[in-house]
C-alpha cells in the first residue's frame, strides 16, 4: 500500500483505532472524588445552570471536591478555564433534553464532547502529521500509536481534564507555524487558528504559559507576510480575553489566578511558597519527570528514547532546525518550569502530567532517531519501533484504561497494580456493559484492537523477509520490556499493597467470579 490512497486508508484506520480506544472504555471511579475533573465539571455546571463562575450552589448539590479556591465567601474553581468552558455546549444539550439528569451520565458527556472527540480529531491530525513527514510508514505509525494509546495522552484524552488538550493545542500551532515557514506564506485562517492555538495552551493549562510564550516567538520566525500577524494576534486574543474575564470575575483580578486563593490550607501554602509554588529548582523532579521508571516520560513511552538520536540529526538539518529549536525550547522549557514546582510530582497521576505537553514535540525527534536507524537496517527499526510501542501499551495504555490516578506511593503500577487487578477480574466499565459483560473478559476488545493497529503497521513494510525480522525482534524487544514492567516486586511493597486494597475496597463495577461474567 502506497502513495497517498494508502495514506488516507492509514488515515482512516488510526480514526477507527482511537475512537474506539477513547470511547470503548470508561475508566471512572466515583468513590475518587478526583479534584482534577470534578472541580471542573462543577465550573461547567455552574456557567450552564446558574450563568455564573461561582460553584457553590453545585458544591452544595454535589459535596465538596478539592482544588476548588474561596474568595469573598464563594467557591470557584482555581483551574485554567478552557475545559470548563469547552464542555458547556455538551452539558448545556445534556442538561436541557435529559428526562432524568445523572451526574455521571453528564460527566461522561463532558467528556466524550470536550476531550475524547477532540482527542481523536487531533490524533488524526497528527497522523497525517507524521506520515507527511515520515520516510518510513511503519515507523511512523508505531510512534503515532505509541503516542495515541501508549503515552499519558490516553489516559488523560478519556478524561474531563486539561493536559490532552493543551498539548494538542500546542502541536496544531506548531505544525501550522511550521508548514507557513516551510512554504513562506499562511492564510489568514491559519493564522487566526494559530494564534488561538498558541493562547490556547495557557487556557487550557496555566503551566503552559512557557509553550505559548515560545510559539509566538516562534511565529515571528514563520508567519509570512508580516499582515498575517494580525489575525494571528486576533486568535491569540480571543482565549487570552476569556482566561482575564474568568480571573477577574473569580478573583478580583484578570491577571491573577486562584491558587492563592485555595481552600485546601496545605495546598495554599505550597502555592504560597516562591512564585506561586515555583520555589527552586529541583533536581530530583527533573530526573523523575523524564526518567522515573513508575513515573517518567520516557519509560512509560519508551519509543520516545530514540529522539536522544532525532534531536541532534534535526538540528543538524538546515531545513528543520528552525522547527527542531522551538520543539526542544518547548521541551526543555517546560521541563525546566515544572521542575522549578514544589508540586512537580503532580500527585496521583499516570506519568508526569504536567509534561502531557511535550509529547509530540518529542515524538518527531524520536521517529527522525529511528529512521537513522532505519537507513542502516528497515527492521531493526521497525522492529524496535512495534516493540517500544507494545511496551507503552503495557506501561502507559493500561493504567490510563482502568484507572489513570496512580498514589504517588506506587512505583512500579502495572507489577503492583494492574497485573493483580487483571488477575482478580477488575475492570472499569466498558461499552459491553450494556450487553452484561464485565471483569478482564471486557477488555479484550481493547486488546485486539491496540495489537491490530502494530500488526497493520507492518503491511508498510513491503518485504516479507523484513516483515518476518521485525516481528521477532519486536516480539523479543515487547517481551523483554513488558517482563520487567509486570515482573513482582520481590520482596513485596507494602506500601504499593495499602494503595491496591484502598484501590480495589473502592472499586466500581465490583468483579464478579470469571465464571459469572
Amino acid at each position: 500500500m502506497s502513495g497517498n490512497g494508502g495514506k488516507i486508508r492509514g488515515s482512516a484506520f488510526a480514526f477507527i483505532v482511537c475512537a474506539f480506544a477513547y470511547f470503548y472504555v470508561f475508566p471512572y471511579q466515583p468513590d475518587l472524588n478526583n479534584p482534577n475533573e470534578n472541580v471542573r465539571l462543577y465550573m461547567t455546571a455552574a456557567l450552564v445552570e446558574n450563568h455564573s463562575y461561582q460553584i457553590d450552589e453545585v458544591r452544595a448539590r454535589w459535596g465538596w471536591v478539592n482544588d476548588a479556591g474561596v474568595r469573598d465567601g464563594h467557591f470557584y474553581s482555581v483551574k485554567a478555564p478552557g475545559t470548563s468552558m469547552l464542555g458547556v455546549p455538551g452539558y448545556f444539550l445534556y442538561y436541557t433534553f435529559a428526562k432524568n439528569f445523572d451526574r455521571t451520565t453528564a460527566l461522561w458527556v463532558c467528556r466524550a464532547t470536550a476531550s475524547m472527540f477532540p482527542t481523536v480529531l487531533f490524533l488524526v491530525f497528527f497522523y497525517r502529521w507524521l506520515r507527511r513527514r515520515a520516510k518510513s510508514g511503519v515507523l511512523a505509525e508505531s510512534v503515532f500509536y505509541s503516542v495515541a494509546i501508549g503515552s499519558l495522552l490516553y489516559g488523560y484524552g478519556m478524561m474531563f481534564v486539561s493536559h490532552t488538550q493543551s498539548a494538542a493545542a500546542a502541536f496544531v500551532a506548531f505544525a501550522l507555524l511550521a508548514e507557513a515557514r516551510e512554504k513562506k506564506k499562511l492564510s489568514g485562517t491559519a493564522a487566526f487558528v494559530a494564534g488561538l492555538c498558541t493562547a490556547g495552551v495557557t487556557f487550557f493549562e496555566y503551566p503552559g504559559f512557557v509553550v505559548s510564550v515560545v510559539l509566538a516567538v516562534y511565529a515571528l520566525a514563520c508567519v509570512r507576510p508580516w499582515k498575517r500577524l494580525v489575525p494571528f494576534a486576533i486568535g491569540g486574543a480571543l482565549p487570552t480575553l476569556l482566561m482575564m474575564h474568568f480571573q477577574w470575575r473569580s478573583f478580583g483580578s484578570p491577571f491573577r489566578p486562584g491558587h492563592l486563593f485555595v481552600e485546601n490550607p496545605a495546598f495554599r501554602a505550597a502555592h504560597e511558597q516562591g512564585f506561586f509554588g515555583a520555589d527552586g529548582f529541583h533536581a530530583d523532579g527533573a530526573r523523575g519527570l523524564f526518567f522515573d521508571t513508575g513515573f517518567g516520560l520516557f519509560p512509560l513511552t519508551p519509543i520516545l528514547f530514540f529522539a536522544f538520536v532525532g534531536w541532534v540529526l534535526l538540528l543538524r538539518r538546515r531545513r528543520d532546525r528552525t522547527d527542531a529549536l522551538a520543539a526542544l525550547a518547548i521541551t526543555l522549557g517546560t521541563g525546566l518550569v515544572i521542575s522549578l514546582m514544589n508540586n512537580w510530582r503532580g500527585g496521583w497521576t499516570i506519568g508526569p502530567r504536567y509534561l502531557a505537553v511535550v509529547v509530540p514535540f518529542v515524538a518527531w525527534p524520536a521517529l527522525a532517531g529511528l529512521e537513522w536507524i532505519a537507513a542502516k537496517s528497515k527492521p531493526l527499526a521497525a522492529g524496535l519501533a512495534l516493540g517500544t510501542a507494545a511496551i507503552g501499551f503495557v506501561a502507559s495504555g493500561i493504567p490510563s484504561a482502568y484507572y489513570p490516578h496512580l498514589p504517588e506511593p506506587v512505583t512500579r503500577p502495572v507489577a503492583q497494580i494492574f497485573v493483580p487487578l487483571i488477575e482478580n477480574n477488575f475492570a472499569p466499565l466498558t461499552a459491553l456493559h450494556y450487553w452484561d459483560v464485565f471483569g478482564t473478559t471486557a477488555m479484550y476488545p481493547l486488546l485486539i484492537v491496540a495489537a491490530a493497529a502494530l500488526i497493520y503497521s507492518l503491511r508498510l513494510l513491503k518485504n516479507a523477509r523484513e516483515r518476518i525480522i521485525a516481528s521477532v525482534i519486536a516480539v523479543a524487544v515487547a517481551a523483554i520490556g513488558i517482563h520487567a514492567f509486570a515482573t513482582p516486586d520481590d520482596p513485596p511493597n507494602a506500601d504499593a499493597q495499602r494503595e491496591y486494597n484502598f484501590i480495589t475496597s473502592h472499586w466500581q463495577p465490583a468483579p464478579r467470579e470469571p465464571g459469572n461474567l
